[in-house]
């Protein structure tokens, strides 16, 4: 059994993997945000990327809030935000957002970005989309032995089975390493 801080799948190390462009590149999309005064939207489906293309895009002072349905925890702490912090505020999961947090939002006189699931009032800079290439990509470069052990057939059809999502199927993977089904 493959101890969890051994396993090539874990969230550090897939959360520690770079943006890969596959429609257009960084300057294209960065181009877009800045044209939009600095506000606009990373769009797409569960495990498209939107939180690791955010992370490309806005500088590493920008303050971060990751919204959860089921938690209104941090939304206080992000309507000060919203309110009086002057840098790049990032939302990861606006559509997760009340109306009234929504309009808050809207109405930020700074520099904002977020990701949704679906088209937002703010301008939409960049559309995720995943491919099996990329899924090969990911997995490659986590776990060499991996590919070697699965083959491209079967991380395709990994990526078919899970629609699309890549963090979805990074965690199966996670899953099956754990249970030493292939090294790391």
């Amino acid at each position: 059994m493959v101890r969890p801080g051994d396993n090539p799948f874990r969230s550090a190390r897939v959360d520690a993997l770079f943006y890969r462009f596959t429609d257009e590149d960084e300057a294209t999309i960065r181009g877009r945000w800045e044209a939009a005064g600095r506000r606009g939207a990373v769009v797409g489906p569960h495990g498209r990327g939107k939180t690791t293309l955010t992370r490309r895009l806005a500088p590493d002072e920008a303050l971060r809030f990751q919204v959860h349905a089921d938690d209104a925890s941090n939304r206080v702490g992000l309507r000060h935000a919203v309110r009086h912090f002057r840098g790049v505020l990032v939302i990861d999961g606006y559509d997760l957002l009340g109306p009234m947090d929504r309009w808050r939002v809207l109405r930020r006189r700074g520099a904002v970005l977020v990701t949704s699931h679906r088209e937002t009032r703010l301008p939409t800079v960049a559309v995720c989309r995943t491919t099996s290439a990329l899924l090969r990509e990911l997995v490659a470069e986590l776990s060499p032995a991996a590919v070697e052990r699965l083959g491209g057939a079967a991380i395709d059809e990994l990526f078919v089975r899970h629609g699309g999502n890549v963090r979805d199927a990074l965690r199966e993977l996670y899953d099956r390493s754990g249970s030493c089904e292939f090294g790391g």
